[in-house]
């Protein structure tokens, strides 16, 4: 992958073309600016523009499998006369999105949704919500060097979040609610420990309040800039659950270039739980190359770099590295290893005026090696 003529062009691109028959629909897939395969026009001045992103699900913890979203952009009034006079500049304020989504994997998960991201009075208030239903077909562990206990969870989850700009800076505050309605049913295998099936249905309500500080350059793919958050939230029998705990969790994203081609981002993120909460709401080390759910404790903390290098204004190599550790509340910190993960991947301007990056990473953790398909950013 060292000149423009990749053989990669993207699944997305090539999903985009198909079936184009027509110079003139074909044309909306190009930029005028250089001549390369684009999805701003297609996206922006079509106004049932939508763009098809497929999905390529390689998570250990689910198995191999795929799907298909259907992303649908809606731009205001000011954001579309702000792209008409200038249509060389990359949007700063990005259009709300409504998102189709249905996907599905070798072992048995299945899931649909659809959600809506939207950004309101020139990005003073952000909201996305959304809800989705689900059969998760997923193992759990009781300790890193711990037998998987099998287990499907099937039911639905809805979620509202709101983030409101504090005047004229980049501070947000917000609020979300969640409520997840699903039932459980195990098969832990014949070498675990407690060898048994059993089943529970049970809810979980949520309120969840935010501070939240973007200075980020853009909403997708960002290349610049800080979003960092800070976030708590109680789960209680009064909100409609059966549980009653509290999580705490912290994150800063740091984007930053060294110069026009090269750039480094970073990421810290920590979580801790206390309470009464089931099994599967425990935090996980989320992090390229680590099955979901495969490192998690009642505290979690990591720390990931990634490096970028420009090879022209479409196409971008990366590599990454980090590490992490997930504790149990009776673990003291320096007692629980390092887990670490590293990779590479790139990324292609598939939509320039909207800064959206898409690509591939390839990521190997403690256990093994992980693609990943990426619409935006990783983080």
């Amino acid at each position: 992958m060292a000149t423009p003529s990749y053989p990669s062009l993207l699944a997305l691109s090539l999903s985009l073309l198909a079936g184009a028959s027509q110079a003139g629909f074909t044309d909306q897939f190009k930029d005028p600016t250089d001549g390369r395969v684009d999805a701003s026009q297609w996206i922006l001045n079509n106004a049932h523009g939508f763009m098809p992103v497929p999905i390529l699900i390689t998570e250990p913890a689910v198995g191999v499998g795929g799907g298909a979203a259907l992303l649908f952009f809606h731009e205001s009034e000011s954001q579309r006369q702000k792209r008409l006079e200038d249509p060389l500049a990359v949007a700063e304020i990005p259009p709300s999105v409504t998102g189709v989504v249905a996907a599905g994997t070798n072992n048995g998960t299945k899931l649909g949704g659809l959600f809506h991201s939207g950004n309101w009075l020139e990005d003073k208030v952000r909201y996305l919500g959304g809800i989705f239903a689900a059969d998760l077909r997923l193992k759990a562990y009781t300790g890193i060097d711990a037998p998987a206990m099998g287990f499907s969870l099937q039911g639905w989850h809805l979620f509202q979040d709101i983030d409101v700009r504090l005047g004229q800076s980049n501070f947000f505050l917000g609020g979300e609610y969640s409520y997840t309605r699903s039932e459980a049913e195990f098969d832990l295998g014949g070498e675990h420990p407690l060898n048994q099936e059993s089943a529970m249905a049970d809810s979980d309500g949520a309120l969840g309040v935010k501070l939240t500080y973007d200075s980020t350059d853009n909403h997708f793919s960002p290349r610049s800039g800080i979003k960092a958050r800070l976030k708590s939230t109680q789960h209680d029998k009064r909100l409609g659950g059966d549980f009653d705990y509290r999580t705490d969790s912290a994150f800063l994203h740091a984007y930053h270039r060294l110069s026009a081609k090269w750039g480094v981002n970073m990421r810290l993120d920590a979580k801790s739980l206390s309470g009464d909460a089931p099994f599967y709401a425990l935090p996980y080390l989320d992090m390229r190359g680590m099955p979901a759910m495969r490192y998690q404790g009642d505290d979690t903390a990591l720390g990931e770099v990634e490096v970028s290098y420009d090879l022209d204004d479409r196409w971008t190599l990366l590599g990454f590295a980090g590490a992490g550790k997930a504790m149990m509340a009776d673990e003291r910190f320096a007692d629980s290893p390092w887990l670490k993960t590293q990779g590479v991947g790139f990324r292609y301007l598939m939509a320039r005026q909207l800064g959206l990056r898409t690509g591939m990473d390839i990521a190997k953790g403690p256990e093994e090696w992980t693609l990943y398909l990426q619409v935006g950013g990783a983080w």
